[in-house]
């Protein structure tokens, strides 16, 4: 005997909650196709009970991306919210910087991990259409991958040829525009690709703000014969090897730490490496074990996260 399995029901609920969903986040189909790799078209025509193909097997995708929207509502329900941003007295002084930069400058802005340059970068090149910010990485070290990666941030897209046409039509693109480019994580660059940089600058007069850590200074004072023109060129050099004491306060206020002792803990926890990073990982699991206990957040909590993320803290 066959034995007959009706899932008409299954792919209608999988339709219906498609649809509801969809209008009620307004994603797009390319977005829910990325999510649930389904293609776009197929999405669409499956919505609109349209689609010719196997509509269970769409079914089937769609489900398992609903459960998985619903876990990570839930997770996130629980988890403490991290402050969007917070102004330091750091994040004040970093502005300043990119904007002194943008003047037509280069500036080398040096801080430890954890200090939030690199947000400080973001909300900077979000605010201002001529402010561009290119992250670069080992596999954007030399000059054609950098400039490819200089290219897609100032609106370039996906930019080909060889470095020299590369340099063009980034100089073309940024002439006149009294921008600023801001190159993070500048100490994976090569002396050859800081060296164009460099170059676009002489020709341009676009601002160059060059972010990122220590090996940053150290390539610059090293290899002085290679580096020896754009180290001349900077106005500015900002070095920060921890938060300042303001910081943390700053930080502190943000996610609503009042008690005392919490505070003298997260102090000498963010002048540790890792700065404000570190305190707002430590605060999340903190938080995490509070909730979960139905307490409110205290030292223990404060301690306990500390160690579970192997903190070398003397006295926790």
């Amino acid at each position: 005997m066959q034995i007959v399995v009706d899932n008409t029901a299954s792919v209608e609920e999988a339709r219906t909650w498609l649809n509801t969903h969809k209008a009620e986040t307004g994603r797009s189909w390319p977005d829910i196709s990325r999510l649930t790799d389904v293609a776009a078209p197929t999405l669409s025509l499956f919505a609109s009970s349209k689609y010719a193909g196997d509509n269970e097997k769409i079914a089937v995708k769609i489900f398992a991306y609903r459960d998985r929207e619903q876990v990570q509502a839930e997770i996130g329900a629980d988890l403490p919210m991290v402050p969007d941003w917070y102004e330091t007295e750091t994040s004040r002084r970093m502005t300043t910087l990119l904007r002194w930069a943008q003047s037509g400058r280069i500036v080398l802005i040096v801080t430890a991990p954890g200090l939030g340059k690199t947000r400080v970068a973001e909300r900077f090149a979000a605010a201002d259409p001529n402010a561009w910010l290119a992250t670069m990485s080992p596999s954007t070290a030399g000059v054609a991958t950098m400039a490819s990666e200089v290219g897609e941030a100032i609106g370039l897209g996906h930019i080909t040829g060889s470095p020299q046409q590369l340099s063009r039509q980034i100089r073309e693109r940024i002439r006149g525009k009294k921008g600023l480019i801001i190159i993070d994580e500048a100490q994976e660059l090569t002396d050859k690709a800081i060296n164009e940089i460099r170059g676009w600058h002489d020709r341009t007069k676009v601002g160059i703000a060059l972010m990122g850590n220590d090996k940053v200074v150290g390539q610059l004072d090293t290899r002085k014969s290679a580096l020896a023109q754009i180290s001349s060129r900077f106005s500015y050099r900002h070095v920060q090897t921890q938060s300042l004491p303001g910081d943390i306060d700053a930080c502190l206020e943000a996610w609503g730490i009042k008690d005392q002792a919490q505070c003298e803990f997260l102090h000498r926890l963010g002048m540790m490496p890792g700065g404000l990073r570190e305190i707002t990982h430590t605060i999340e699991v903190a938080l995490m074990t509070a909730f979960g206990e139905e307490t409110g957040l205290s030292l223990l909590h404060l301690r306990q996260a500390a160690r579970q993320r192997n903190v070398k803290l003397g006295g926790v």
